[in-house]
């Protein structure tokens, strides 16, 4: 008897493997998708408002502290989203010699 192979199951990003050195990652657009379209048992090609509110409840029900999506430089289309976690007071992420802020998604913003 053949065991039918299935198609890897796509993991939420951790949150829990983050340190105070590196407390921010990216997820592209292809993973939110995928994770999308896994969970929901939908077929979302774009991030819609319908996919970045799925998303955004995930993360931050998977222990993420912010979500931010962010479009593409040349398309604007959702590129992906950069989500964080914090060990201490405020949003701040520091790069470099500068201090980017970056504030949790407003879902109701129009885009």
């Amino acid at each position: 008897m053949e065991a039918t192979k299935m198609a890897p199951r796509f993991q939420f990003p951790d949150s829990q493997t983050r340190s105070p050195k590196s407390t921010t990652v990216l997820c592209p657009a292809a993973r939110v998708l995928a994770l999308y379209n896994q969970d929901s048992g939908d077929v979302a090609q774009r991030i819609s408002k319908k996919v970045r509110e799925w998303f955004f409840n995930a993360a931050h029900q998977n222990g993420w502290h912010g979500v931010h999506f962010v479009p593409e430089v040349q398309s604007q289309h959702g590129a992906g989203c950069v989500m964080w976690v914090t060990f201490a007071v405020g949003r701040q992420i520091v790069v470099t010699n500068q201090t980017l802020v970056l504030e949790d998604s407003d879902l109701d913003a129009e885009e």
